[in-house]
């Protein structure tokens, strides 16, 4: 009888191990989204376009990435935040960051539409959802995009 206890005990722990996971989960996740249209009445999505997150020098919390507009012009970004690594002077072991200053640019060919650099940039928190302003090609400036 104290065997089977134990074994249950046991693997009430484990399980319970098993199911927490700090990263990915909404604590550790931020999203952005947001339309584009290709006219400039807002009644024509704009498919396929990249839309680049840029990532502040001191923000190493989140990486660059890139998501595309689907079939309806709105593109969506999962953000994960990742620890820090320990800090070799103090001891103290791994911290995870709450907030991330980002950037955001959508490029279309040669041309591109500046939401907010990195270094003016978005401040993310973590669990948090930001949603852009509605864009349409017409606003978009030749030449000041990077390469995708």
């Amino acid at each position: 009888m104290k065997k089977t206890i134990l074994a249950l005990v046991a693997l009430s722990a484990l399980v319970v191990l098993v199911g927490c996971d700090p990263f990915g989960s909404e604590k550790t996740m931020a999203y952005i989204t947001g339309t584009i249209y290709s006219d400039s009445a807002l009644t024509i999505p704009a498919e396929g376009l990249g839309v680049e997150l840029l990532v502040n020098d001191d923000s190493s919390a989140v990486r660059t990435q890139i998501a595309f507009t689907d079939i309806s012009g709105v593109f969506f970004m999962e953000i994960q935040f990742y620890p820090f690594l320990p800090d070799e002077e103090s001891g103290a072991g791994y911290s995870l960051p709450s907030t991330a200053v980002v950037g955001l640019v959508a490029h279309n060919g040669t041309t591109a539409y500046w939401y907010k650099s990195e270094d003016e940039g978005y401040v993310l928190s973590a669990g948090d959802t930001l949603t852009v302003h509605t864009i349409s090609l017409a606003s978009f400036a030749k030449g000041s995009g990077g390469a995708l």
